[in-house]
C-alpha cells in the first residue's frame, strides 16, 4: 500500500518540476516581455507540459491502483450498485421508466405532516371561538343582571 502512496506523492512532484520548467522562463525573466518566444523558452514550456502531462496519468494510475488495494483489502467497500439504483438515489427518475409507488411514498410520508398540520388548525379556531366567545360574553353577562333588574 504505501508503494501507491509513494508513487503518487512522486508523480505529484513531477507534476511540480513539469509546472515549473513552463513557467520559469517567465518567472526567471530569460524571456523578454512581449517579444517572440526564444529557443529555451520552447524548450522549457514544451518539456514541462510533456512532464506534466505524464506525471498527472501516473497520480491517477497510482491513486486509482491505492483505492484498489483498499477495495481488496476490505477497509473500502465496493459499490456494486446498478445504473438504474445511482439515478434514483439522486433523485432523478430513471430515463424511459417510472418509479412504482413513488406518490404512495410521498404521501406516507407527508401523511403524519398533513395531519399534524391540521389538528393544530383545529386548535386553533377552537381557541379563538373560546376567547371570541368568553369576550363577547362577558358584557353581555354584565348587562343581564341589568337587564333582569329592570325587567
Amino acid at each position: 500500500m504505501i508503494k501507491y502512496l509513494f508513487g503518487a506523492v512522486g508523480a505529484l512532484g513531477g507534476m511540480l518540476a513539469g509546472a515549473w520548467l513552463m513557467l520559469s522562463p517567465f518567472a526567471l525573466a530569460y524571456q523578454p516581455s512581449g517579444a517572440a518566444w526564444t529557443e529555451p523558452t520552447y524548450t522549457d514550456f514544451w518539456s514541462g507540459l510533456m512532464i506534466l502531462v505524464v506525471s498527472l496519468i501516473g497520480v491517477l494510475m497510482y491513486v486509482l491502483g491505492l483505492v484498489e488495494e483498499l477495495r481488496r483489502r476490505g477497509i473500502i467497500e465496493r459499490r456494486e450498485e446498478s445504473e438504474a439504483q445511482q439515478v434514483q438515489a439522486a433523485g432523478m427518475p430513471a430515463v424511459g421508466g417510472t418509479q412504482p409507488g413513488s406518490a404512495a411514498d410521498v404521501e406516507q410520508i407527508l401523511l403524519p405532516l398533513v395531519n399534524a398540520m391540521l389538528e393544530d388548525m383545529q386548535d386553533q379556531r377552537r381557541r379563538r371561538e373560546e376567547n371570541g366567545a368568553s369576550q363577547s360574553t362577558a358584557p353581555n353577562q354584565q348587562l343581564d343582571p341589568e337587564r333582569r333588574a329592570q325587567q
